[in-house]
């Protein structure tokens, strides 16, 4: 493998993991049938509970693992994707 910007031949090949966590949200499904008219309902009727609720529950998290090869030139530091 060659450098694209020097055209040396001292190449290393790595690979590199990338990780992106995200929360989960709720469902279109579950604004439309229950979210819309349960959740207002929730913070008027019971807002210290519902506080109390939304500050103690777990988070809910998707995490999104992706691997990728990156080259870099030895002699001048270029880095590319392979």
């Amino acid at each position: 493998m060659k450098c694209p910007r020097c055209g040396s031949t001292d190449v290393n090949v790595q690979i590199v993991s990338e990780t992106e966590i995200r929360t989960k949200k709720k469902s279109v499904w579950y604004w439309i049938f229950v979210g819309w008219y349960l959740e207002p309902i929730l913070w008027i009727f019971l807002t210290l509970p519902k506080l109390v609720w939304e500050l103690i529950k777990p988070r809910r998290y998707k995490v999104e693992t992706k691997t990728r090869e990156i080259a870099v030139c030895q002699n001048c530091g270029k880095t590319w994707t392979v």
